[in-house]
């Protein structure tokens, strides 16, 4: 449970002024006059009025509401989440922090001091986080989705970063305070050194790439997040614990960047170790965060590998413009305050840690964002009220999403605080695009079949990747899609394909279900389980993510076992764990063992109509229901340890009902799937691929006795394609064709970006056609296409200045050479 913070004992202090967001020797302690908290561009009223001292018992805090809706602007909660999280008011703290140390204004202090004391309330006693409060009196949300304790989570790693930037600003002007902070910092990073210091130098593999397995919780954007915080709290105390918990962390980050200027994923760091190609604007601090550590460690490989995607991922949203995300064709709309601060800040990191103005240059022009360098040309952020809008939706300015939250306008003044007293930044915060050369993003949807039968599909998430605005073709033998375009520049241009990439014998899982004789008692005996099939997960390749992790059938795998009738569906489980670990209960259980399940009630893998974990907690058996956010309406399980202490049994009965589903019969096929971790962030299941995609799912047929399996091959029947390639093939204006090989994948099928021909091809301004067809050797096997980057080899973007000053920036993505021009 969480309690109120409370005094613990004050350790001693190293005295080190530097900073990690900001880079600012403090001022002299001053108190302003009057009412606003305004210096420069820098305005925190509307951050100030989102801000609501409050007291929980005894204690006094802050709570920062999250929404401010246009027009009016007063606060607007978050429906079932609850009314402030530390998601937020950990951000506002480093805002509050941040302007004390440049203006001295003790206000900001104070303001400081109350959403650290917030932070300290939703704090464990063993150093884990909860995130929202439901009320002014302070109670907590236990069980909410975003609300749930974390150690390792993006509310958590805010809340340390807070602490570690209060402790680092306070030791030199509240001791006494700093080391309250201080305690309770120590308290988190201890609970991470026990829990993420593992698994260095192991790496697993995905699509053929070798990937850290020591990247916490194999999340890059939320671990940059901790190294931030450690390296802050290693400014100010500077000591063997934290470097050690810095260097496991940030060596695992800077060796997953993946691509180049013109391969595909271009530089990036990508934001999981789940999906080699993605990355979105919500909080990716990795450049940032290598910057930081790399000049505080002196690790110069750190701060290079920081360089490189600054240099090539980030480079792009420079020269072209802001997306909101990538994986696989990259999205525009939806441009939000987060991640124009994500380029702001690891630039600005750059800068300080080479010296190299170029990247506070970098940071400036992409700062002007804010002040209408954008699609809509529109300012996002106002320095007379200091409100920043939640988004900029399209390219008009009827599409600017005028509501003001909390996290925009802590992120637009995080950033301007940032650059707003670097010269060679701030100058270019007024420049505005006035020419560039675009990419053309072109959607298969867009075109029109001409032979065949292409079949129209709609998906959107895979698991690790999205089908752009959830639509694309899938071609077989003698189908082809005529797709048009038009380009406004003459030039070179590559030609990118967004596809599917596949195994040339993908594999695909089919389980059995027989009608139950009898009702089965729910006990964990599984005496009336001997007559039915068996279905496993054992193998390396049926791991979603962690095999490096895999210890072998022996130790980490599971059974499966399916059985039906009328009313319910029946499932036991057979685990062989060592270590059984469960100490919570509801919606908790899901960082400890627990049996995941995954139902498609028709079949059609267009979504799921039931997510729940089986787990035996303190409270003896339960289901949880995902999707409802509550008990899974009648069901019962049982749980049975082995009596050799390696395992255990899970036996469950599963109303159809329950598992939204109807009108239930012998031949029926739902789509399913089972999983666990086995530690860390691993996941085995049966299919190996992401179950929250019912499309990946494993079918599962119902029949009436053992005996029906024949004409089906048997009880486990693994359809494999033919060892004969599989490919694209792309013709441009009725020239020669190019192929694209779709047989790539080694391990599972996944959307990937590859580029068509063997380089550059040159296009001439105006309109242009595509033929794409279906050129695989296997006739009875199709490819699914999601759509086309036709992008200028050169990339180019000019901007000007208020005075009419000129600045040209160019990008040539095929020798990776980067120039600024000043005119």
């Amino acid at each position: 449970m969480s309690r109120p913070y409370r005094a613990r004992r004050a350790v001693p202090l190293l005295m080190l002024v530097l900073t990690i967001t900001v880079w600012f020797v403090p001022m002299p302690l001053t108190t302003a006059q009057d009412d606003t908290m305004r210096d420069g561009l820098i305005n925190l009223d509307h951050l100030l009025f989102l801000t609501e001292p409050v007291t929980f018992g005894e204690q006094n805090v802050a709570i920062v509401h999250i929404y401010s809706e246009y027009p009016d602007y007063e606060w607007v909660d978050a429906a079932g989440e609850g009314i402030t999280a530390v998601d937020d008011v950990a951000r506002a703290a480093l805002v509050y922090l941040a302007y004390f140390e440049q203006t001295g204004d003790s206000r900001a202090l104070d303001q400081a001091r109350l959403c650290l004391d917030f932070v300290r309330y939703m704090q464990t006693d063993d150093g884990w986080f909860y995130n929202f409060v439901t009320d002014a009196k302070g109670t907590i949300n236990l069980q909410g989705t975003t609300s749930y304790k974390t150690l390792t989570g993006w509310w958590a790693m805010r809340g340390l970063w807070a602490l570690a930037e209060g402790y680092r600003v306070f030791a030199t002007v509240d001791p006494a305070y700093a080391a309250d902070l201080q305690g309770a910092y120590l308290l988190t990073e201890h609970a991470l050194t026990g829990d993420v210091l593992r698994n260095y130098g192991t790496y697993s593999q995905l699509h053929g790439f070798s990937i850290p397995a020591w990247i916490p919780g194999g999340a890059a954007d939320v671990s940059a997040v901790m190294v931030l915080a450690l390296t802050s709290y290693y400014h100010a105390d500077p000591n063997p614990a934290t470097q050690a918990l810095i260097e496991h962390v940030a060596s695992g980050i800077s060796e997953y960047v993946l691509g180049d200027s013109a391969t595909y994923p271009f530089g990036m760091h990508p934001v999981t170790t789940n999906s080699a190609g993605y990355w979105h604007a919500w909080g990716s601090h990795m450049v940032h965060a290598l910057a930081e550590a790399g000049a505080a460690l002196d690790r110069q490989e750190w701060i290079d590998s920081a360089a490189y995607e600054a240099e090539t991922f980030m480079m792009r949203q420079l020269v072209f413009e802001n997306i909101r995300e990538i994986g696989i064709l990259p999205r525009r709309l939806g441009q939000i305050a987060y991640g124009t601060d994500m380029l702001v800040q690891g630039y600005m990191a750059l800068y300080r840690a080479t010296g190299e103005e170029k990247y506070a240059r970098y940071a400036g022009l992409a700062a002007s964002w804010f002040f209408g360098n954008n699609m809509a040309g529109v300012p996002a952020y106002d320095p007379e009220t200091g409100r920043c809008y939640d988004g900029i939706e399209g390219p008009v300015a009827w599409r600017v999403n005028r509501n003001a939250g909390a996290e925009s306008t802590i992120e637009a003044l995080l950033a301007l605080l940032t650059v707003r007293e670097t010269p060679a930044a701030v100058r270019y915060l007024d420049y505005r695009e006035v020419a560039v050369r675009p990419y053309v993003r072109v959607e298969a949807e867009s075109g029109e079949p001409v032979a065949g039968k292409p079949d129209f599909r709609e998906r959107d998430w895979t698991g690790e990747a999205y089908f752009s605005f959830a639509k694309y073709y899938s071609l077989g033998a003698g189908d082809m899609l005529s797709i048009p375009f038009e380009i406004s520049e003459t030039s070179d241009y590559w030609l990118y394909i967004a596809h599917q990439r596949q195994a040339i014998a993908s594999e695909e899982t089919t389980l059995v279900g027989t009608r139950a004789p009898s009702p089965p008692t729910i006990d964990g005996a599984l005496d009336e389980w001997a007559d039915v099939p068996v279905f496993s997960a054992n193998t390396a390749r049926q791991f979603l993510r962690g095999a490096a992790l895999w210890r072998g059938p022996e130790v980490d795998s599971f059974d499966l076992q399916f059985m039906w009738d009328d009313e319910n569906l029946y499932l036991a489980a057979t685990v062989r764990d060592p270590i059984f670990e469960q100490p919570e209960i509801g919606p908790s259980v899901w960082g400890y063992d627990a049996l995941w399940a995954y139902i498609d009630g028709d079949g059609r893998g267009q979504r799921l109509s039931a997510k729940f974990t089986l787990a035996q907690t303190p409270n003896g058996p339960q289901v949880w229901d995902w999707i409802a956010s509550t008990w899974f309406p009648n069901a019962e399980l049982a749980w049975h340890a082995f009596e050799t202490g390696d395992g255990y049994i899970y036996e469950a009965k599963l109303p159809f009902r329950s598992l939204r589903m109807s009108s239930i019969s012998a031949g029926q096929r739902l789509g399913i799937e089972v999983g666990r971790g086995i530690g860390g962030d691993s996941f085995l299941d049966l299919t190996g691929a992401d179950p929250d995609s019912a499309s990946n799912l494993a079918k599962l047929i119902l029949v009436n006795e053992i005996s029906d399996l024949e004409e089906m091959g048997g009880a486990e029947t693994v359809l494999e394609g033919s060892a004969r390639a599989l490919a694209v093939g792309v013709t441009l204006d009725g020239g020669e064709q190019m192929i694209v090989p779709a047989n790539t994948a080694p391990d599972r099928r996944y959307l990937w970006l590859d580029r068509v021909g063997g380089g550059p091809i040159n296009l001439n301004a105006g309109a242009h056609v595509l033929h794409v067809t279906y050129t695989g050797s296997e006739r009875l096997r199709r490819v699914d296409v999601d759509g086309f980057l036709i992008q200028p080899v050169i990339a180019q973007r000019v901007f000007e200045g208020p005075d009419g000053a000129r600045l040209t920036l160019t990008y040539n993505t095929q020798t990776g050479e980067i120039t600024l021009a000043e005119e």
